[in-house]
């Protein structure tokens, strides 16, 4: 009980004097706000398009930029004189490669092409002997096709002659065509066969002679002489 109590003047005395070092510090961190500075036309910057980079607008170009360009051109230059150097071998492997698909064209669906030998003509009923077409398939030189002037006893016209196989056959006039020309397909069968064929009341005989190929009726016959003028 006899204890004096201390006093609390000293502390009061230290807060008061940590007060004006508080002040001093936010003075000093407080600071006026400054302008904004102005750009000069001469700090303008311009991006390059490639790295997106910013290259003053008034830098020159690398001299490294220009010889990467003048070797892009010598390299197209080469290219073109390459290709100047190949160009007629490659002119002849096309016209090579189109030779050979017209020739195999050609053999697929041979064109009939007019021919005037062997002779060929046609004796209708009792008259008198008449000149008539003859066409031969490209490729095909044991094939003959007659066609006469006009349709005869509503069926007769056209005609296949397979002289290999000695045969001779009755057909329609062939659709296909070839260049505007008219065309077979090899594989087709020839037409109808004659040999022993019965038509408007009589047969049809066929004769492959060593110099005429001769085939009749009653109405209508045909003869090819495969014989040359020339020749005995």
């Amino acid at each position: 009980m006899g204890k004096k109590k201390k006093s609390k003047k000293p502390q009061q005395k230290k807060a008061k004097s940590r007060e004006p070092k508080t002040q001093i510090s936010l003075s000093s961190a407080i600071t006026p706000a400054r302008e904004p500075r102005k750009i000069q036309e001469s700090e303008v910057l311009s991006i390059s398009p490639q790295d997106n980079t910013s290259v003053p607008a008034d830098a020159e170009i690398p001299a490294n930029s220009e010889a990467s360009k003048s070797k892009i051109e010598i390299q197209a230059s080469n290219v073109k004189s390459r290709f100047r150097r190949m160009l007629p071998d490659i002119m002849r492997v096309v016209i090579a490669f189109s030779v050979i698909m017209i020739g195999v064209a050609i053999w697929i669906k041979p064109p009939l092409l007019s021919a005037s030998f062997p002779r060929t003509t046609y004796i209708y009923k009792d008259g008198a002997a008449q000149a008539a077409k003859l066409y031969r398939p490209i490729a095909m030189q044991e094939r003959y096709y007659v066609e006469l002037p006009e349709k005869l006893a509503n069926r007769y016209q056209w005609f296949a002659i397979d002289r290999r196989r000695e045969e001779v056959a009755l057909c329609e006039e062939p659709q296909r065509r070839f260049f505007g020309k008219r065309a077979i397909k090899r594989g087709d069968p020839l037409g109808l066969d004659l040999e022993f064929r019965d038509l408007d009341g009589s047969e049809w005989l066929i004769h492959f002679y060593t110099d005429a190929i001769v085939f009749s009726n009653n109405l209508l016959t045909v003869r090819l002489d495969t014989k040359r003028p020339d020749k005995e």
